[in-house]
């Protein structure tokens, strides 16, 4: 064990003693190794920085039931502006000590707003200039980190003395955590095989950048050859070499990883933004990345030397043919094959993947890559002769040794085929997104939902005076549940009004319309009987015509719904803009401003995208900027 111990002292003294080369060799490898371990190190921060993201959202979380009169009153207020969503509410302290969301230091009084710092800076700046008539308040302060998303988070929490108690607003404390969520099938399969395809690539550098200046480190191992140390003892000598690489690729991975941090909050994309202090990895994968570096670094020095003869003379390799077999390499891509075909059938919505059987399925066929390059390479050069002496010069060489250019190629296959890995499955479900929600809609019409405890009788008529808008539609719209227990909504109005969010060449009162999911699932179908939780009641739905549109659901005439329970319904106005005036929908909802929080809008043509089109196009940015394009 000391013999054992003294060689690989005895490497590490040559990698960082001697001449100028040395140290000029030590510091590549340490830049290869260490940007590699950054890169692992900001991996293995991930969870930590959605966990603690997830941590504060559910620190916001209200409760709603308790002993007595709740303390506090609050009302959703989220506002749209352009493509930003701003989240928020309005609150009204019932007690001295009503409970406040974390973040702030006292709770907004009547007229006064706190905002998170990226909307105080959007307010103050030129682009702000549409949105302040909807925040008059007076701003008493900012949100701390605690009580944001992420840096880039648009919030506020305003105050409001006319809030009146319901059984839907009130608020007896914070914190209440919620089970189940997490991302979406298509988007949990996306982050798994991206993080594979990028992380796979960088394991094969940091085996690259462990070879550097090798020629040079085997006359270093024939010279003690000639003094000698036996070919085991070179080894080891070799491995401790490998060895220092890795612990200078370790201490540069953390000093970048430290000098990246600070940047974590000037990420452009809202939904990926976190605080620097959230990039902080887990103890268990700090572990695996400091021990799994050096050992890696070895094995590979270990692995290249496996048919080197390295004689007190020089170093030579082994020339006997070897004859490669194709079994084994095959094996790793059926087994991938398998474990990703296990799980087709639980990414269209009828189950969950499991994560192991896709991380595994998909570094097994990243491993056949260059598992399989020397065999095919070698495969092909044999069966090629004659023509031109160049050609027969470039191939003789080949034929020799095929391997070792197949290892060249083998890293560079590696990336190119994991990068297009993620770019297909990224095309791939694209369209599968984008069918989550139909986009063939009237895109000039701003919906305004009504809080179903204040009612606004004479919004219509404040709509109509509103400069650019051409036309007001009026919808009720209730909630009711399948026989699969899924969700659906169910829209009444006019024809007028149903052709603002359907798209119908024609209509007659008595027809009942469908816009299904892109999926098709939870849509109701014909002589369904739907349930309303509210009230008890049921409809039998009739003859359902589909058609597509700017919202999902049932939507009747007022003859076909004469047997329909309509007692639970909110109102759903549909304001019909002239969209050739600039910012017509921003001028439209600060005409309703003074409502606040009793309106909520969507412009139809411009903030109807869904969550998981948000997310995945999150992913595409930076699958791109990976990429290089």
């Amino acid at each position: 064990m000391n013999r054992v111990l003294s060689d690989l002292t005895l490497g590490v003294r040559l990698a960082v003693g001697g001449s100028r080369k040395s140290w000029v060799r030590l510091l590549l490898q340490g830049a290869g190794i260490g940007m590699c371990v950054a890169v692992l190190l900001l991996a293995a921060s991930i969870p930590t920085a959605f966990g603690n993201r997830d941590q504060r959202g559910d620190a916001r979380n209200i409760v709603e039931k308790g002993p007595g009169a709740a303390p506090l009153l609050l009302e959703t207020g989220s506002v749209a502006y352009r493509t930003d969503y701003i989240r928020g509410g309005y609150v009204r302290a019932m007690v001295a000590d009503a409970p406040k969301p974390p973040g702030i230091e006292r709770l907004p009084g009547d007229n006064e707003i706190i905002v998170s710092p990226r909307l105080a800076d959007l307010l103050a700046s030129p682009e702000g200039e549409l949105l302040r008539p909807r925040f008059p308040q007076k701003v008493i302060g900012t949100f701390a980190p605690e009580g944001m998303d992420g840096p880039q988070d648009l919030r506020f929490l305003a105050g409001d003395s006319k809030i009146q108690r319901n059984d839907g607003n009130q608020v007896y404390a914070f914190g209440q955590e919620y089970s189940g969520g997490g991302l979406p099938t298509i988007l949990l399969m996306l982050s798994i095989v991206g993080a594979v395809v990028l992380l796979f690539p960088v394991l094969v550098f940091v085996s690259v950048a462990t070879r550097l200046a090798a020629a040079q480190r085997d006359r270093r191992l024939a010279a003690l050859r000639l003094v000698g140390a036996g070919a085991t003892r070179v080894r080891l000598i070799a491995s401790g070499e490998a060895l220092a690489g890795a612990v200078v690729g370790l201490v540069v991975g953390f000093g970048l990883l430290f000098a990246i941090r600070p940047l974590a909050d000037d990420i452009p994309f809202p939904e990926a933004a976190v605080f620097p202090s959230d990039l902080t990895p887990t103890l268990p994968l700090t572990l695996v990345v400091v021990a799994g570096v050096p050992v890696l670094a070895v094995l590979t020095s270990v692995f290249a030397m496996r048919r080197t003869i390295v004689e007190p003379l020089g170093v030579v390799r082994e020339q006997k043919p070897v004859r490669r077999r194709l079994w084994w390499r095959v094996v790793p891509a059926l087994a991938g094959v398998a474990l990703l075909g296990s799980q087709f059938g639980k990414f269209g919505g009828q189950g969950k993947p499991e994560e192991w059987p896709i991380i595994v399925g998909v570094v097994l066929l990243m491993f056949a890559v260059p598992a399989l390059l020397p065999w095919l390479v070698e495969r092909a050069v044999h069966r090629m002769g004659g023509a031109t002496p160049a050609l027969q010069l470039a191939v003789r060489r080949l034929q020799l040794d095929a391997g070792t250019a197949a290892r060249v190629v083998g890293g560079v296959a590696v990336v190119l085929a994991g990068t297009v890995t993620l770019q297909v499955i990224l095309a791939g479900v694209e369209n599968d997104v984008k069918a989550e929600d139909t986009r063939s809609a009237n895109t000039n019409s701003l919906s305004i939902t009504v809080n179903e405890t204040t009612p606004l009788p004479d919004l219509p008529d404040v709509l109509a005076r509103t400069p650019g808008v051409v036309g007001v539609q009026s919808l009720l719209r209730t909630y009711a549940t399948t026989p699969d227990n899924d969700y659906t909504t169910i829209a009444v109005g006019t024809c007028a009004a149903l052709k603002t969010v359907v798209d119908l060449a024609d209509c007659t009162d008595g027809k009942v319309y469908l816009v299904p999911t892109g999926n098709g699932l939870g849509d109701p179908k014909t002589g369904d009987v739907l349930r309303f939780e509210e009230t008890g009641g049921t409809w039998t739905v009739p003859v359902l015509e589909r058609r597509t549109g700017s919202r999902l659901g049932i939507f009747a005439t007022p003859a076909a719904a004469a047997n329909l329970d309509l007692t639970h319904t909110y109102a759903e106005i549909q304001a019909e803009m002239d969209l050739t005036r600039p910012d017509v929908a921003e001028h439209v909802r600060n005409a309703l401003a003074p409502y606040s929080w009793r309106v909520h809008t969507v412009f139809l043509g411009q903030d109807n995208t869904s969550e998981v089109e948000l997310v995945f196009g999150v992913i595409r940015k930076f699958g791109r900027l990976a990429d290089g394009t």
